[in-house]
């Protein structure tokens, strides 16, 4: 009797060993999110989600906290959505839109990336955002669609002055 419940400890002591394989980090939020394409509530009593290699996380109203086993931690602002990825021992977190704010145990602890442009955290804690780049790239596109309407409005004015249309043939 005395083996078998020992084997049956060790069996369940194991299970979650098993189960965490593969597992590189977990979420938490204080409301739902989405975790792998799925909408989670936290009203169902379990404090934080795991997260493998391959996830999608997509914060809801509020922030999500992705903490990693080394211990360092990402924070998705609202809205903001990432990847994580593993490519041999290199764990990557990948934000693909909004803003996160990491907090890094070690500076080589996990790679952060802005869509596929690498982020070179100078200390361990900061910020980092998409809508930066793509504000930027926009203001471009503002000036240069100004340009462009100033440029048509003159070739407009110019062809309201010049007299009346001519038709087509």
């Amino acid at each position: 009797m005395r083996k078998l419940v020992c084997v049956l400890t060790a069996l369940l002591a194991a299970v979650p060993m098993l189960c965490a394989q593969g597992q590189v980090a977990t979420v938490t939020s204080t409301a739902p999110f989405q975790l792998r394409g799925a909408n989670v509530t936290t009203d169902q009593g379990v404090p934080s989600w795991p997260v493998m290699p391959g996830d999608a996380i997509q914060a809801g109203s509020v922030p999500v906290v992705i903490t990693f086993a080394g211990g360092s931690s990402v924070i998705l602002d609202p809205g903001s959505s990432a990847k994580i990825a593993i490519s041999g021992q290199i764990l990557t977190f990948r934000l693909e839109s909004g803003t996160a704010r990491y907090s890094l145990s070690a500076l080589s602890g996990v790679k952060l990336t802005a869509l596929d442009d690498p982020v070179s955290p100078s200390k361990l804690t900061g910020v980092y955002s998409i809508r930066n780049k793509r504000a930027a790239a926009g203001w471009w596109i503002v000036l240069g669609g100004a340009a462009a309407a100033a440029a048509l409005g003159l070739g407009i004015s110019a062809a309201v002055n010049a007299g009346p249309p001519v038709s087509p043939k």
